[in-house]
């Protein structure tokens, strides 16, 4: 910042990184902690004709600047000669440009994915809906040979013909 900014300089509200940039850029020492690094930018602020203003560019500032140059359409007033606007009009259009196409782009990613997650979810449902019936032939098959264990005199010829089957079968392979 310049002098004509009239942002005067008080090292105790600078972070570390902006004292160090204050300090750097009065071609002081660099290093320390933040006591010894606002001490030293007090005693060049305090010397006759030093200037007592930031000279650093703040890291919030820097981020306004760029926000406001990249965001804002550019009025014929804010420039001296027509191509300097038609410049700066252009360079803004190409921006908005870009970032519609980024945008398209970030939005009809998230819908494929969006799409392949209900895909996904489909099929797990479709796996859950067949497991959920094998789990309940094998319910039945427990209670079954529970009765079989139980009271293997109660079983009818139907029910001797299904455990010979059972027997047969196996165990399942899941």
């Amino acid at each position: 910042m310049s002098e004509g900014d009239g942002n005067i300089c008080i090292p105790t509200k600078l972070t570390v990184e902006e004292l160090r940039d204050e300090l750097r850029g009065r071609e002081l020492l660099t290093t320390g902690l933040k006591p010894a690094l606002i001490a030293r930018l007090d005693e060049a602020l305090a010397e006759p004709g030093a200037n007592k203003y930031c000279m650093a560019i703040t890291k919030a500032e820097e981020k306004r600047r760029k926000r406001a140059s990249n965001k804002k359409e550019p009025e014929r007033g804010e420039y001296d000669t027509e191509e300097d606007f038609q410049l700066a009009w252009t360079k803004w259009r190409e921006s908005r440009d870009n970032n519609n196409e980024s945008v398209k782009r970030s939005r009809m990613m998230a819908k494929k994915k969006r799409e392949e997650q209900e895909r996904l979810h489909e099929e797990r449902e479709a796996q859950n809906r067949q497991l959920e019936g094998v789990v309940s032939s094998m319910r039945e098959e427990v209670r079954f040979l529970n009765k079989v264990l139980k009271t293997p005199e109660l079983l009818d010829r139907q029910e001797l013909v299904r455990l010979e089957e059972l027997l047969a079968k196996g165990m399942p392979s899941h």
